[in-house]
């Protein structure tokens, strides 16, 4: 079992370091043999095909960027357990940004492979399976340390993180058409904190329809001392 586990492990490793220097269409079964050392039977026995091996790499390795700009924000719910999303975007736009260029390879990977996933439901799944993990991450990480009274919809949340991911899909595009083009993460986490800032400054925003109910009431109110002072 201890064996199994270590060619699997060193598949997996091979697979995604080929991923990055190849491609994901570029990686062959014969290339994640050799460069792991085992047989080409290891990857169909361990994995069921190279299309499930190649996805799983590419899968784990965004995970593991997730988790790496993730820990500055899990940083930020220790020492701030009442930091709100604006505060969180703050905290993981520098290191965010500036792993960039390192992770060129990674994104011109996973556009590849997002092209492929209209003849391949098995990838599609994969692949909307991974932004539904990203997605959990990054709702745990804001609600880290906060009082289960305190916390705010775990649907807002969800909202935010979606909101979140598009923004760094979306400059990841941007940086790999022009690197000079995008803010700097300096630029973009003052954005962050200006919103932020303005955010507390402006208050806590009345739940919907609890404006249109405090008319009502005072109407109501005003009616009631018209009525009174007709008698």
């Amino acid at each position: 079992m201890a064996d199994g586990n270590a060619t699997k492990t060193a598949l997996l490793d091979a697979a995604k370091q080929l991923i990055l220097e190849q491609g994901y269409a570029g990686t062959s079964v014969r290339d994640i043999a050799a460069a792991s050392g085992t047989n080409l039977s290891a990857v169909n026995y361990h994995f069921g095909s190279r299309e499930k091996l190649l996805n799983q790499a590419l899968l784990e390795s965004f995970l593991e960027w997730t988790e790496e700009v993730g820990a500055v924000s899990s940083e930020l719910a220790s020492a701030d357990p009442n930091a709100g999303p604006l505060e969180h975007m703050a905290a993981q736009a520098r290191p965010m940004v500036e792993d960039f260029p390192r992770r060129v390879p990674l994104f011109l990977t996973f556009l590849e492979a997002l092209s492929q996933t209209q003849r391949s439901p098995e990838l599609r799944g994969r692949l909307a399976a991974h932004y539904d993990e990203q997605r959990r991450r990054i709702v745990e990480t804001m609600l880290a340390g906060r009082p289960e009274g305190e916390q705010p919809p775990r649907r807002l949340l969800e909202v935010f993180a979606s909101f979140l991911l598009a923004i760094v899909d979306g400059l990841m595009v941007q940086y790999l058409l022009d690197p000079q083009a995008i803010p700097t993460g300096d630029e973009l986490a003052g954005l962050y904190e200006t919103l932020a800032a303005l955010t507390r400054a402006s208050g806590p925003a009345a739940p919907a329809g609890e404006d249109a109910r405090a008319g009502e009431d005072a109407s109501a109110g005003k009616d009631a001392r018209a009525g009174k002072a007709g008698e």
